[in-house]
């Protein structure tokens, strides 16, 4: 009898610690396009477990991100490509001796995984850029007085390439717990919350300087992985020698506390609201950093404004399950590709709530993701009796098959004009102008006559601009569309009508000198009107004015 009960304990103990090392082994979950991953160990190990687990995902991105560096470096200059001969080496070796939040550890495990050097996967790092919309809210906007943010992360999913991507992350180093919100390949947190209920959400800053060259820190990492509120954030990004890159880093936790910390390589301005929320989107609000601020922009400008607009009806009874309708919300744009905050380009929409250590995140993909369901997660993967949101209604509407349907074709004739097959390209944008359809269609205009302008019908590229002429035209495509008409004028021996377009254009950007985005646009009219330019000169600048991805 002693003998069975021996055996018996020692079966239970073995139970138990199988089903332990079952709950702490590495593993992926997909939930429609989300997928989420249970890491552990050191941040090599846990680089290495995401290329295991990832596996062709994460090799495609890869590919994507490196291949648009080289492209990006072939263009730079012998400047750039000294800078990249010595520096991605020298921080791939160097980094994990000083670095302290694991980043470039982590780098090594990607690497190991994906059968590259470390400086490699540095390189494909530093490809991307894009833009973001979040709120933070806190006491009485929200209904329980309790913190929450709402976030989209608008940025170019490579043609359906950047699965969004949560990691559920277990250091063994004594950091924090936490999940850590964006795509494969990411490197810095685009939304995150640890088990000490401390959240922060990170927004791109085109700035100047942009990046931290000399030996860079990652504090955005840092504060994930030690902070336990708002305060010990602030200082842990403050404090670091030098930031790797610049960035709006929106900031809540457990207590009810929100702050905004506005950040270049080696400098950092923090703004604390007022009220008992605020916006943000992609352009600095701080007077410390407005001056180096170099994407104060339409597109920033009405993200932020939209953001604003749709949280303000429902202060004082803000929750989870609102803040989604927030990221959805359309009410302002007029066309499915406008700047607003539901736009196309979304990839990540998160909702975070610290005190009840909550994140949900959508299920769904670019054109669509704010109007999916929204999953709950917890760290350590326990989120039972936490509701999940509900998909929005609106995606089984006929409406939204059209876009779909519209979005796909776009990006499919962006795919063939980046391949030189230009009467593809132009026979799919021709067809969406003629249906008149959900896009934007001075956006239309503008890629039916870069079509023909790369075919060399210049005649042909300046009649198909003529709609970007009109006063209520999207800003950005019509300052440029003005421009581009001048140049092509030009080229036509019109002169007198290259001067007239020249002019709209300058008062056109007069109108919003807020918008110091266009400086070079500026010194381009400037130079137009001195003179004729070379008509070679914009099809090189792809599809830089449109939210195609």
């Amino acid at each position: 009898m002693k003998d069975q009960l021996v055996r018996c304990a020692a079966l239970v103990v073995l139970a138990l610690v199988c089903a332990q090392a079952r709950a702490e082994a590495p593993s992926r979950e997909d939930h429609g396009d989300l997928i989420v991953l249970h890491l552990q160990g050191s941040y090599q190990e846990m680089g290495r477990q995401q290329a295991d687990l990832l596996g062709p995902v994460l090799s495609r991105v890869y590919q994507i991100q490196h291949g648009a560096y080289e492209r990006g470096l072939a263009r730079a200059g012998a400047a750039a490509g000294w800078l990249d001969w010595l520096l991605f080496p020298l921080w791939a070796w160097i980094g994990p001796h000083y670095e302290e939040s694991g980043f470039h550890e982590e780098i090594e495990g990607l690497a190991a995984g994906l059968s590259v050097p470390p400086a490699d996967v540095l390189r494909a790092l530093f490809s991307l850029a894009g833009g973001s919309t979040v709120f933070a809210a806190t006491r009485g906007a929200t209904a329980d007085g309790a913190a929450l943010i709402g976030r989209n992360v608008d940025w170019y999913d490579g043609m359906g390439a950047r699965r969004p991507l949560v990691l559920d992350v277990h250091p063994t180093n004594g950091d924090l717990a936490h999940l850590f919100v964006g795509w494969p390949l990411v490197g810095l947190p685009a939304v995150g919350l640890n088990e000490a209920g401390f959240a922060l959400s990170l927004n791109f800053f085109v700035a100047e300087p942009q990046v931290g060259l000399l030996l860079p820190q990652w504090p955005h990492r840092r504060a994930l992985q030690r902070a336990h509120d708002v305060a010990e954030g602030i200082e842990i990004i403050q404090n670091a020698r030098l930031r790797g890159i610049a960035g709006f880093i929106a900031m809540a936790d457990a207590s009810g506390e929100i702050a905004l910390i506005e950040c270049l390589p080696a400098a950092c301005s923090v703004f604390r609201p007022e009220a008992e929320w605020f916006a943000q989107a992609n352009h600095a609000r701080t007077p410390e950093m407005i001056p180096h601020d170099r994407y104060r922009s339409p597109d920033s400008f009405q993200r932020r404004e939209s953001m604003e607009r749709a949280v303000t009806p429902h202060l004082g009874h803000l929750t989870p399950q609102l803040a989604a309708s927030i990221l959805r919300d359309r009410t302002q744009a007029r066309w499915a590709n406008e700047s607003t905050v539901g736009n196309l380009q979304v990839l990540n929409a998160a909702i975070v709530h610290p005190a009840s250590r909550t994140l949900w995140h959508s299920t769904s993909m670019q054109p669509h993701a704010p109007f999916g369901a929204y999953l709950p997660l917890r760290i350590g993967g326990d989120a039972a009796g936490v509701p999940a949101i509900p998909a929005d209604p609106w995606l089984r509407t006929p409406a939204a098959e059209s876009e779909a349907v519209a979005s796909a074709d776009a990006r499919r004739a962006i795919r063939h004009s980046d391949q030189g097959q230009l009467a593809e390209a132009r026979a799919i944008w021709d067809r969406l102008a003629w249906a008149r359809g959900p896009l934007d269609p001075t956006r239309i205009a503008w890629e039916r006559a870069l079509v023909r302008w790369r075919a060399g019908e210049i005649l042909a590229a300046y009649q198909a601009l003529a709609p970007l002429e009109a006063e209520d035209a999207a800003f950005d495509a019509r300052a440029h569309g003005l421009f581009a008409r001048g140049v092509l004028a030009d080229a036509l021996g019109r002169r007198a009508e290259a001067l007239r377009l020249y002019a709209l254009a300058q008062a056109h950007l007069d109108s919003h000198p807020e918008y110091t985005f266009f400086d070079a646009l500026r010194a381009q009219i400037a130079e137009g009107r001195a003179g004729p330019l070379d008509v070679g000169l914009l099809p090189t600048q792809e599809h830089w004015m449109n939210l195609w991805w």
